[in-house]
């Protein structure tokens, strides 16, 4: 590197940058530490420790976005430092072909290291993160073998049409019975299993498992007067990342008979957020196969409203946080409303999640929400349950 690269020198325990600063200039460290971390429920998680010849801050400065973790400096440090416009010009000069597959695989890198900080768990001061990399890998190994038992399954939670007090649709919820262990939490081995790439085979079967129960559940309800049935079923960034297998959800599609107008894919807001505008191509492939699209949990991210008009979005579904105890909080409620007008401005319909009580519920129709699902309503069930379901002919609560 040139003699007019810039240098610093960072005292010990120095912040070198806050998480959701932007990000003007990355750093190559000549000498000293330096410690990357995030904030989860409170408690600080480390990241990484870099020292000489490791480079830090490269990602916020090629994204163009805020922070994604927090440096500092653990014991003097000295470092060279990188300015946006010399990256830049750097990149430039190279080969165009290069520059393809130089930007094209740091913005899945930028992706999945947002994944992985969003769910990092918050480490007492007694864990390392040696035993956690350890505990990850015995969960992914514990995946690769539960796949190959046959022990996930789908459970479908009804989606209620909140003035009509019928079924409207389910979402498809996918659940592990450990042979040992018993239920494991989805918490617990979803995270695992995006950061793996495990998810995108066990995404395809749940899409396909799904679509033949929906087939299951409209021929139950095809012998009495019943508007069509739909299906929603999440969708992993990490299925979204390639072309290659979006195509591969295209075909499960359509090997499954079902109209593409009663399936809705549930799309998470990080997935938005942190690359939005491969995230716009990919759910325009999606939206051209005829599916329904839905951003799910909507609010609890790090939201950009002005990339919302971007996405072919049907349906915007209000996460639980916000809908638990919003009768008792009025911030919350605020919050709802504001999320409800927000929807209805940009004409998508409203599912509201987390339903536990009436008064939530009629609080939801004031607010012009169209769906809603929670235990108040109906939890999640078996296939065979569900149809049983259908077959009684149920209504439920109305506001």
């Amino acid at each position: 590197m040139s003699d007019n690269v810039p240098e610093k020198t960072f005292p010990k325990e120095e912040i070198i940058f806050h998480r959701g600063d932007q990000g003007n200039d990355a750093y190559l460290i000549q000498s000293g530490n330096v410690e990357i971390s995030t904030d989860q429920g409170g408690k600080k998680v480390v990241i990484a420790n870099l020292g000489a010849g490791e480079v830090f801050g490269e990602l916020a400065l090629i994204s163009q976005q805020a922070r994604s973790a927090t440096a500092t400096a653990t014991e003097e440090t000295r470092v060279l430092v990188i300015t946006r416009d010399r990256l830049h010009a750097a990149i430039d000069r190279a080969d165009p072909l290069l520059q393809t597959l130089l930007r094209g695989n740091l913005g899945r890198f930028i992706w999945t290291q947002r994944f992985m900080l969003q769910h990092a768990a918050p480490q007492s001061s007694g864990t390392s993160l040696e035993s956690q990399a350890q505990r990850e890998e015995e969960v992914e190994a514990d995946i690769q073998r539960g796949i190959k038992s046959q022990e996930f399954e789908l459970y479908y939670q009804p989606i209620i049409d909140i003035r009509e007090g019928r079924i409207a649709g389910f979402e498809a919820l996918m659940r592990w019975m450990h042979p040992d262990k018993g239920a494991v939490s989805p918490s617990e081995f979803i995270p695992v299993a995006e950061a793996t790439g495990q998810i995108v085979p066990m995404g395809c079967w749940a899409l396909e498992e799904a679509l033949n129960a929906l087939k299951h559940f409209q021929e139950v309800v095809n012998d009495h007067e019943h508007p069509p049935l739909f299906m929603s079923v999440n969708v992993s960034g990490r299925q979204l990342l390639e072309m290659d297998e979006i195509e591969r959800l295209g075909e499960v599609l359509k090997a499954s008979g079902v109209d593409p107008e009663y399936i809705k894919l549930e799309i998470t807001e990080s997935l938005l957020v942190d690359d939005p505008m491969n995230a716009a191509v990919s759910l325009q492939e999606l939206r051209n196969k005829g599916v329904r699209l839905a951003i799910d949990d909507f609010g609890t991210g790090y939201s950009s409203l002005s990339y919302l008009h971007l996405f072919p979005l049907d349906t915007l579904k209000i996460d639980r946080s916000f809908v638990s105890d919003m009768v008792r909080d009025p911030r919350r409620e605020r919050i709802v409303r504001a999320i409800s007008r927000l929807a209805r401005d940009l004409e998508l319909n409203i599912i509201a999640e987390g339903v536990e009580n009436q008064e939530e519920l009629e609080s939801l129709n004031r607010f012009e929400c169209d769906f809603v699902q929670g235990f108040f309503m109906a939890r999640p069930q078996t296939e065979d349950a569900v149809a049983e379901l259908l077959a009684s002919r149920p209504t439920f609560p109305k506001p």
